[in-house]
């Protein structure tokens, strides 16, 4: 039997455990046209509910087109993305596909090749085109995208995961001109993601922003414990294993009930306990974390030799002080960890932040700092001195 435990890869609508609500909620706004979205960390299995969104979409009829925006170097290149998926699936025969895109994306002049051996279609964009504002010309994109959906009898959507890289380099100049077009839209559905949680909440709730009230949003937690609890249980009793019921808590705990670090642990565990032929507990998935996190040394070593003294100790505080209800800003914390004064460890928590070491939790009024990746508490625990 194979290792049922999946992590690394974007998991299809059989594979993610629980999430029923969360793609049931953007399959609708697909199916509806609408706009949605949808707000989550890394690590929590954002991408998958997307994709297992856009599986079932397309399985009730709809035509869904899906991009991650970190995986384009400019808008230029995505935008030309957008125009060959038109294309092939908005445009008919074959035949008629490049007088229908010169026809609908005539401003943008885009050159299209049909590759028949690979029956995929290729758009390059005139070179005067390529030179405007990035936003400009995806809203361009968008507005011709729309124009063919017209014509389309399904549902047609566009899913961008990770869009705050769309917007951070100009700002609240290029969310007006997206809204501009996205707004006037009738014929095609958006869904947008991001990971950047504090970015997009506020670009998405401050009503001077203008994304404010464009859509509905779906922040992405953690999964209830009950159901990764029976997840685990079932994958291991599957094969004919045994896990312990504290051993489950075990790796709920120390991967903080994030969906990536809890499958990657599992899945070490689960390989172990195939090997040995023994129920793992708790301490058995103590020293098999420890295994996976010395392996990955080397890359905890880098992270934490390009922080700042500062943020080595915030780093640090927040690791070990955050689950404990000290505050990471109170005074006992400040002094136990060297930092001066309230606005220094603030602004060192947010560099944290601002290079995807930490993340803002935000639940129940206050505000916490927890770390992007679990496992690297458990690294400054096994090699860095603590105050």
């Amino acid at each position: 039997m194979t290792n049922p435990f999946e992590f690394g890869r974007e998991l299809s609508a059989l594979e993610i455990v629980d999430r029923e609500e969360e793609v049931g909620q953007v399959v609708q706004t697909i199916m509806e046209t609408g706009r949605l979205f949808v707000i989550g960390p890394r690590r929590f299995g954002k991408t998958s509910i997307l994709r297992a969104a856009a599986e079932k979409a397309n399985a009730s009829g709809a035509v869904v087109f899906r991009y991650n925006a970190e995986a384009y170097p400019n808008l230029t290149v995505l935008s030309e993305r957008i125009v060959a998926d038109a294309a092939a699936h908005l445009t008919g025969p074959v035949r008629k596909a490049g007088r229908r895109i010169q026809e609908i994306f005539g401003s943008l002049r885009p050159q299209v090749t049909y590759d028949p051996i690979g029956d995929q279609f290729a758009v390059s964009l005139a070179t005067e085109m390529k030179h405007q504002a990035g936003p400009a010309l995806l809203s361009e994109t968008l507005a011709g995208l729309d124009a063919l959906a017209a014509s389309s009898k399904k549902p047609v959507a566009v899913i961008i995961d990770e869009f705050q890289k769309i917007v951070e380099d100009d700002g609240v100049q290029a969310e007006g001109q997206l809204r501009a077009a996205v707004q006037a839209h009738d014929h095609v559905g958006y869904v947008f993601a991001g990971s950047k949680t504090r970015l997009l909440s506020e670009m998405t709730g401050d009503e001077g922003r203008p994304f404010y009230r464009l859509g509905s949003r779906l922040f992405i937690g953690p999964v209830p414990r009950d159901d990764f609890q029976r997840f685990i249980s079932a994958g291991f009793s599957d094969a004919g294993l045994y896990i312990e019921p504290d051993g489950i808590s075990e790796i709920l705990d120390r991967a903080d009930d994030v969906p990536y670090n809890v499958q990657r642990l599992a899945h070490a565990c689960w390989t172990e306990a195939q090997a040995r032929k023994a129920p793992v507990t708790p301490e058995i998935v103590k020293r098999v974390l420890e295994t996976l996190v010395r392996r990955d040394d080397p890359f905890y070593t880098q992270i934490w030799n390009r922080t700042s003294p500062t943020q080595k100790q915030a780093l640090l505080a927040i690791a070990n002080e955050e689950g404990s209800g000290a505050g990471l800003f109170s005074a006992e914390v400040l002094q136990a960890y060297g930092v001066k004064s309230v606005s220094t460890m603030r602004t060192a928590a947010q560099a944290l932040v601002s290079n995807g070491i930490a993340r803002e939790e935000e639940r129940g009024g206050k505000t916490a700092y927890r770390l992007e990746d679990p496992f690297f508490a458990v690294w400054l625990a096994l090699f860095i001195a603590h105050p």
